[in-house]
């Protein structure tokens, strides 16, 4: 009922505004998902008799789900396959048909589409392969199949996937149907989908859903998180992914998401190994996730870093409550994994709860003289279940003498080591547990440690089965405390779609002609001076700067402009201080004109060879002898792929790639804010601050540039890489003092 509201109100506040006419494709496409979730009748094109074909498991695995609608098996000879009459065509079909899967060879998948377009079938599950995957015709066949169903307005999970498992059928050639529940999984791959299935058929939660994406011809990981956020079965969205195809579609869509549901995606392929080739800083210094773990983060989504994790966190947000503050207990029954257990909360940021003095003396009259009754509160090796049960009511305030009291109460989460000792009973402590948490704590998160195996595995078990995580060492239970902070802050911020990003003004026709003009010049460097012109033109200031072709122009310029810095000007030539071709201080005409000859000279003898020169530029000299504080900051951009422009700013100078004090963020819906929180993770932000008495720099200033380079990059896509190096930070002020733009070719 709620998602059928859901639908409607979207739809009502669609269709009342004046959206362009994809907008309104993509909603009906997303509303259209329900014929995967609950379809009416489904056709298994490829359906077998023969025990072992994939046919046959597929079809076999629908029956054996109870699936209520009609199924249809489709096979060109047989009339009856696994007591379902079947036909030879879906053409054939006398009813309609929601949905069909495939399982027949890649080379006979894209002519049976056609007759499922003119059957009018919603969607289709290709479980196939043989597609893009094998590369040469491949690809082709793949690019041919979504034509098919873009002509006819069908929607396709797969190629090349394991299938599809719903609430209300199994269509998929999985061994075994995993328990129902309120876990959504999402998976790239399909073997790792069957291991996590594997796994989770000894755990207490289920699955709401179990989705293999396959090749991601049509249907991606972010259709289905849309689709999930709004599904009353779904409490929770477990991810795998190998890739994201539509990064600005994650970024509108998964912060809506996320708010309304916790989404954990561990995403594979984040080594070095796999970073792309970029010949500007910022692309040389960011690796190969870095785009990733920024998208997460600016989205809501919480990443796990390995299965164990996957699960953990999902498990740990299905059962319990997001804790209203950071500020946890520890009870442990053994010193040295409270200490353990004390180093990981440290380590992963969390707090522990100060207790107040009716508490600790509460404590202090209760417990042995060898208890320790600080957090974290160790009740000593001979704890029995009764002093389990008085320690944590009292922690917790629910003894009688503390009723009515206010401000008595600090902790707002507790986690619960046991160690099995000679005085412990691990199945009657978790039985007090149990009852506390459920009967008094609902708001509050439990966390257990069960140290041990053989004797507290029933107890552990029956905790588990209870919903109270039990992890079986102290340091993993802080690891998931920390994911549910984590997820209590991203609820606490702003939302997504309500934060404001400035917009400035700017002379884009002016940009527009600079960029034209390289291109017909078949260049994708700008030169020195269009890249200053560019960002006079964003309101970024940047010293005086001219072209000269010769010596003698060299004389001219250096005379209008006075003291300058002269820099070689050529598209080959990225880092102009490797090969000579900067020289400082020029200060009167004949000065320019040797320094013009030696630059010249220095570039051709340590140049590539070949070398295109335009000339050397004449740039106004910044005079730091008027400056009381100087500090090079690095400001950078480069193209992500998937989430579009990245941007860096840190420290900088001519050791800016191996200080790498620098940050990262994404330009998507960039806020003053978020500029400033990208300044404040460099260590060079205490150094703009102020030290030692001195003045701080103008760090509003280098804020403001920042937002004037974001809203520069976002205008304008052919710009796939911006660097400012050194970005000069004056007490008053600033200047982008060495600027380079590399555009695309088209």
């Amino acid at each position: 009922m709620k998602r059928s509201l859901n639908v409607m109100n979207s739809l009502y506040n669609t269709l009342k505004s004046p959206l362009p006419i994809c907008k309104l494709i993509k909603f009906f496409s997303i509303m259209s998902l329900d014929f995967l979730f609950h379809p009416k009748s489904i056709a298994v094109i490829g359906a077998s008799s023969k025990e072992g074909k994939v046919g046959n498991i597929v079809l076999k695995n629908i029956i054996n789900s109870n699936y209520q609608g009609k199924i249809y098996p489709i096979h060109p000879t047989e009339k009856i396959i696994l007591g379902c009459p079947a036909y030879k065509s879906v053409l054939d079909v006398p009813g309609e048909i929601d949905m069909a899967i495939f399982v027949i060879p890649a080379k006979l998948v894209n002519p049976i589409v056609e007759e499922c377009g003119k059957k009018k079938i919603k969607g289709l599950i290709i479980i196939s392969a043989g597609f893009k995957e094998i590369g040469g015709e491949g690809v082709q066949r793949e690019e041919e199949l979504k034509q098919l169903a873009r002509k006819h307005g069908m929607r396709i999970l797969g190629p090349n996937c394991l299938g599809f498992i719903g609430l209300d059928y199994n269509g998929s050639f999985a061994v075994e149907t995993p328990k129902k529940g309120n876990i959504a999984m999402i998976s790239q791959s399909g073997a790792m989908l069957t291991g996590m299935m594997d796994y989770s058929m000894m755990q207490p939660f289920g699955f709401s859903c179990n989705i293999s994406l396959g090749n991601k011809a049509d249907l991606g990981a972010v259709d289905f998180i849309e689709y999930l956020a709004d599904d009353d079965n779904t409490h929770v969205i477990l991810c795998y992914l190998e890739s994201i195809k539509d990064g600005e579609r994650f970024l509108e869509i998964v912060p809506k998401a996320a708010r309304k549901k916790p989404i954990i995606i561990l995403k594979s392929g984040i080594s070095e190994a796999g970073a792309r080739a970029a010949s500007s800083h910022t692309g040389a210094l960011a690796g190969s996730d870095i785009a990733y773990d920024l998208a997460f983060e600016k989205c809501g989504v919480l990443r796990a870093w390995s299965i164990e994790d996957l699960f953990d966190y999902g498990e740990i947000f299905l059962y319990q409550p997001i804790p209203k503050t950071n500020s946890f207990a520890i009870i442990t029954n053994a010193g040295g994994p409270g200490i353990v257990a004390t180093d990981a909360f440290e380590q992963e940021g969390i707090k522990l709860a100060e207790f107040s003095e009716p508490i600790l003396h509460e404590l202090r009259e209760n417990l042995p003289p060898e208890a320790a009754i600080f957090n974290p509160v160790d009740i000593i090796g001979d704890a029995t279940p009764g002093r389990y049960k008085f320690t944590l009511e009292t922690i917790f305030g629910l003894n009688e003498k503390f009723h009515g009291r206010k401000n008595v109460v600090t902790t707002d989460g507790c986690l619960i080591i046991l160690t099995p000792q000679a005085q412990t009973n691990p199945s009657e402590v978790a039985r007090i547990i149990h009852h506390i948490a459920s009967n008094h704590l609902k708001d509050k998160p439990i966390i257990c440690s069960f140290i041990g195996e053989k004797s507290i595995s029933e107890a552990k078990n029956y905790l588990k089965r209870n919903g109270i995580p039990c992890f079986q060492f102290p340091d993993r239970a802080a690891h998931c405390i920390k994911i549910l902070i984590k997820r209590g802050e991203i609820l606490k911020s702003l939302p997504f779609h309500e934060k404001e990003t400035p917009i400035f003004e700017a002379n884009q026709e002016k940009v527009k002609e600079i960029i034209e003009n390289a291109r017909l010049d078949d260049r994708t460097v700008l030169l020195s001076h269009e890249t200053s012109e560019i960002f006079e033109c964003y309101g970024i200031h940047s010293p005086k700067s001219r072209l000269a072709r010769t010596p003698r122009e060299a004389m001219e310029i250096q005379g209008e402009i006075g003291k300058s810095a002269m820099k070689i000007v050529s598209p080959q030539i990225i880092h102009k201080t490797d090969v000579g071709g900067i020289v400082l201080n020029v200060e009167t005409p004949q000065d320019a004109f040797d320094a013009f000859t030696q630059i010249i000279d220095n570039v051709k003898k340590y140049g590539p060879p070949n070398i295109k020169i335009y000339g050397v530029e004449i740039q106004e000299m910044i005079d730091f002898k008027k400056e009381k504080k100087v500090i090079e900051l690095i400001m950078g951009m480069s193209r992500d792929p998937q989430f579009g422009p990245l941007l860096m700013i840190g420290a900088g100078g001519i050791y800016a790639n191996f200080l790498k004090d620098v940050s990262f963020g994404l330009a998507y819906n960039f806020t003053e804010r978020d500029a400033r929180e990208m300044l404040k993770k460099t260590r060079i932000y205490s150094l703009l601050q102020g030290v030692r008495g001195e003045s701080p720099s103008d760090i509003d200033a280098i804020i403001n540039v920042l937002l004037r380079v974001t809203q520069l990059v976002n205008d304008f896509p052919e710009i796939l890489e911006l660097d400012i190096n050194p970005l000069l930070s004056f007490i008053h002020g600033y200047s982008a003092v060495d600027i380079k733009i590399t555009i695309s070719r088209d």
